[in-house]
């Protein structure tokens, strides 16, 4: 039994190690800088959590290990309180490399630009379906498992995510990589930056293991041959069949519940675990999925999932049936309510990349309707570096309002803001209505200024901009003719 303190418990990922370290039988306290629903939890799971940071609060708890998240700097007086009396400290990526390490096999670890949290929960449904009882991390709430963690005897399965490198510090038996783009350049500086960490992440897979990439990824090449260097055995997957996958979907379609696809995998792959490419000229059928969330990335990452229980040596048709009607976690296409005719989805889309499929499973989900985008930018140096791109996906949408930028550990950049942005989205698309609402207790009546009975209203970005959308559902009334025209 160790005494473990949590600084920044309050976040996602590290209450998801508290949760693990009190199921471990440690005693367990932590702290924040504001209290919210997870340290809430945490509480009446039985740690002690403090609100505010204090070098008296180390003093006091003499904790063995320290354990702090990515956004607590090292002047934090925790830490340095920490440092002074001699405590050993660890980053948050580093106390999760050393739970995996301890963890049973196999450990899996799930990587990727874009859906890491819904693979990694599809991951957890369809090993829970099998029967292997599986320890989750996820990057949020998922209903069937309580929250954002799942404790369990079995395999090990965590989001393993590319910020500040962290990913280096696992190594995995399967590891899956679910796409390679360029974001988080205030780390890696470009996209060969970027490149190059994902191949180390892949070199640091086990001996023996497994990579589970998506094949249509421009950089799926290049990872298979870092694995392939290694010794270790890839498994590709992607819509449409072809030689470097060893399972794919056809005739993928939405559906008035979500999305559907034919799932079909190599036989040998299925039977024996050989190559793709074996010499299998056709794919044995595995099962329709259907599922409770709109867009064809999500058939995507549930083929990423199915390519883990491949590697598990599972049946992937009981997989499938793990999966079907999957429906969805917390903050990725998750609707929250209508307000006088206007639906309201939140999605925690701050990726260019992002916007546009979550704009494209709206399109899907609701056709024919209007859709009106709020974005909140994250991170000033993101909005910079993906200017352009963003511009470009929100100029998909009907109507966009930008919101203030959420700064999160950064300081500002002088000449990037809401108005930068909304420039651009007004230069991609002339006749668009774009509205700049720097502060978010504004934007519930800058909806009601444009919104319709009828249309859908878009909540996107990874901070706080879901209260807007909350906001707006307990507020007033729309107008029947609502406001100008897209």
């Amino acid at each position: 039994m160790m005494r473990v303190h949590f600084i920044g418990i309050g976040g996602v990922g590290v209450s998801a190690l508290a949760e693990i370290a009190l199921a471990r039988g440690d005693i367990v306290s932590g702290s924040d800088r504001s209290s919210n629903a997870i340290t809430e939890r945490l509480a009446l799971r039985g740690a002690h959590v403090s609100i505010g940071h204090s070098r008296d609060l180390i003093r006091q708890i003499r904790p063995d290990l320290v354990v702090y998240s990515a956004a607590i700097a090292e002047t934090n007086p925790e830490r340095q309180a920490a440092a002074v009396l001699g405590i050993p400290s660890m980053s948050r990526a580093q106390y999760l490399g050393m739970l995996m390490d301890q963890a049973p096999s196999p450990r899996i670890a799930i990587a990727g630009t874009h859906g890491k949290t819904t693979t990694t929960c599809m991951v957890g449904a369809a090993l829970v379906h099998l029967g292997y009882d599986p320890t989750v991390l996820i990057g949020g709430d998922f209903a069937p498992f309580g929250g954002n963690t799942r404790i369990g005897t079995g395999p090990f399965v965590t989001e393993a995510c590319e910020a500040f490198r962290s990913f280096l510090d696992l190594r995995a038996d399967i590891a899956v990589v679910t796409n390679v783009e360029t974001d988080h350049l205030d780390c890696y500086g470009d996209m060969a930056g970027v490149l190059n960490a994902f191949q180390a992440f892949v070199g640091g897979i086990r001996e023996g293991g497994t990579l589970v990439l998506w094949a249509d990824d421009p950089h799926a090449g290049r990872l298979r041959a870092v694995a392939a260097s290694h010794g270790l055995r890839a498994l590709g997957y992607g819509i449409g069949q072809g030689s470097d996958r060893a399972i794919w979907a056809e005739n993928v379609r939405e559906t008035p519940a979500g999305v559907a696809a034919a799932m079909f995998a190599v036989p040998d792959e299925c039977d024996s675990g050989a190559e793709p490419g074996s010499g299998a000229d056709t794919g044995r059928a595995l099962g329709e999925l259907a599922m409770r969330v709109p867009g064809g990335h999500n058939i995507l990452n549930a083929l990423a999932a199915l390519g883990v229980a491949t590697a598990c040596g599972a049946d992937i048709s009981a997989a499938i049936e793990g999966l079907r009607g999957f429906g969805g976690v917390e903050r990725r296409f998750e609707v929250l309510g209508t307000k006088n005719g206007v639906a309201v989805v939140d999605d925690y889309a701050h990726h260019p990349t992002e916007i546009a499929a979550t704009i494209s499973a709206a399109r899907g989900a609701y056709p024919g309707r209007r859709l009106i985008a709020v974005f909140q930018p994250h991170l000033y140096s993101r909005t910079r570096d993906l200017l352009e791109g963003f511009a470009l996906a929100l100029a998909k949408a009907d109507c966009v309002i930008v919101a203030g930028i959420y700064a999160a550990r950064e300081e500002p950049i002088p000449g990037v803001g809401p108005t930068l942005l909304a420039g651009r989205i007004a230069r991609a698309a002339p006749d668009m209505t774009v509205l700049v609402e720097p502060d978010k207790a504004s934007i519930p009546d800058a909806v009601r200024t444009i919104a319709r009975p009828g249309d859908v209203l878009l909540i996107l970005g990874a901070g706080d901009i879901r209260q807007a959308g909350e906001a707006f559902l307990s507020g007033g009334h729309i107008a029947e003719k609502g406001g100008p025209a897209a």
